[in-house]
């Protein structure tokens, strides 16, 4: 029998849980994944909600009617910028002897430190073990990303952190690692001997969407680079750890990010460019604006694996498509065998598309059917298709599971802000962005910035 446990959900009237939260939870219910649930206690400011009207939003959240499930949550009125409202919320919980306490930070990025404080200062006298879970964004630069840390080590140890990142529940992300750890004729070739570069992709064919209050202060290089994409990198450029355990795990990601090469703030424009679509200011009723909604950076990871690969990451919004994607592009066959076959083939490639398909393609040259011995090949793929599991699912399950082996160490948090801080510090130095076509793949300076290479985007 496993350790009973309460949920918190802070910030419970909100998008995040409504959206996400709630049906994740419904379907662990559904899994028999909650039989150790206690209770789910959501907090929301408004007073005028009682448990009636909330089991109304929960119905309207999962689209079911299920009165065991309801009969799981109750609704406790909390305004984070009350402690006296943290006091009433810890009498509720006082209740529970045993549980474990998993809090659930479903609240707006500036309210994050206020609400651990007060959260910490409320819990002092409450035995429970305890986790806390923290959206993204984890701080705003480098220096607020320490503070924030810093906080947050006051009341709550490092083991009982849970700082999220949604992009590596995803299925296929995690089978980047079991593609390469499993198979021998991958992780053979996993290295500069064979690899030309890697592309990380994060495009996106819908503008803000109304979340401009958030993403006018944020923009493309800290809503997506910084965290979702840089955690792919590691992903992909980890050393095999010892063994499956989630401190070796999370060390192996930690060197990369020590490896990445450091960009200098003059070496800025060399190694990133930004954009922003046709139709921002307008959309948001603003008279200026810099804030990129597309961003593409250069990194090199220096060590003995990757040493010369670059690693291109770009994101940005209303483009010519959604994709999510990593693309492995391997060199090209020596000259000798080109002449051979009076062509040049393609580069062969393995790709990761993570939305908005789950698939995993394998693409190489091959004699045309029918063709001459020395025909010149043409690309052929495979592909393996998964099902869409919800990211934050897999999540939940690891947090309720104590597993923090997807989830973000407080040393990558900090280096990965280190990483991209130059760059944020040139652009506010140099705001001028360039204005590209909604339904374009971005700024015409993105195409220069990898055709300097002698390289071009690729989208699968």
């Amino acid at each position: 029998m496993g350790k009973k446990f309460v949920i918190v959900i802070l910030g419970g009237l909100g998008d995040l849980a409504r959206s996400k939260l709630y049906p994740v939870l419904y379907n662990l219910y559904k899994n028999f994944k909650l039989l150790n649930c206690s209770k789910i206690i959501s907090t929301g400011r408004r007073q005028n909600i009682g448990q009636n009207e909330f089991i109304e939003i929960l119905k309207m959240s999962v689209n079911n009617d299920e009165p065991k499930f309801f009969s799981l949550f109750d609704f406790v009125t909390l305004n984070l910028d009350k402690p006296e409202d943290y006091r009433g919320l810890r009498d509720v919980l006082s209740k529970y002897k045993e549980e474990e306490f998993i809090f659930y930070l479903a609240t707006p990025p500036l309210t994050f430190e206020s609400t651990i404080k007060n959260l910490g200062l409320s819990l002092k006298e409450l035995p429970n073990k305890r986790k806390i879970v923290i959206e993204k964004p984890f701080g705003y630069d480098l220096e607020s990303a320490k503070n924030l840390n810093n906080t947050i080590s006051e009341f709550f140890k490092e083991e009982e952190i849970y700082r999220i990142d949604h992009f590596l529940g995803k299925e296929t992300v995690q089978n980047i690692f079991g593609l390469r750890f499993s198979n021998i004729i991958f992780e053979g070739i996993w290295n500069r001997n064979f690899i030309d570069h890697i592309q990380i992709s994060a495009l996106e064919d819908i503008g803000v969407e109304g979340r401009l209050g958030y993403y006018d202060k944020v923009g493309a290089l800290r809503d997506m680079i910084q965290n979702h994409l840089i955690q792919i990198l590691t992903i992909i450029a980890m050393e095999p750890p010892c063994c499956i355990d989630e401190k070796m795990v999370r060390d192996e990601k930690f060197k990369v990010l020590k490896s990445v090469r450091e960009i200098s703030y003059k070496e800025v424009p060399m190694y990133a460019v930004r954009g922003q679509y046709e139709g921002y200011l307008k959309e948001g009723n603003l008279s200026e604006s810099f804030t990129e909604t597309y961003a593409a950076v250069k990194f090199y990871v220096d060590n003995l694996r990757w040493e010369g690969v670059p690693f291109y990451l770009r994101t940005g919004k209303k483009l010519k498509r959604k994709e999510t994607s990593v693309i492995i592009v391997f060199k090209k066959i020596p000259g000798l065998f080109s002449k051979l076959l009076d062509c040049m083939p393609q580069e062969d490639i393995i790709g990761f598309k993570i939305s908005p398909e789950n698939k995993i393609i394998l693409s190489f040259q091959l004699r045309p059917l029918g063709g001459s011995l020395l025909s010149c090949p043409i690309p052929t793929s495979m592909e393996w298709s998964g099902s869409n599991i919800e990211a934050y699912e897999t999540l939940f399950t690891d947090i309720i599971e104590g597993d923090q082996t997807l989830f973000i160490r407080e040393d990558e948090i900090e280096k990965s802000w280190e990483i991209v801080q130059p760059i944020l510090d040139f652009w506010k130095d140099h705001p001028e962005v360039s204005i590209y076509p909604s339904g374009s793949y971005g700024p015409k300076e993105a195409e220069e910035f990898i055709k300097r290479d002698g390289r071009e985007w690729k989208n699968l």
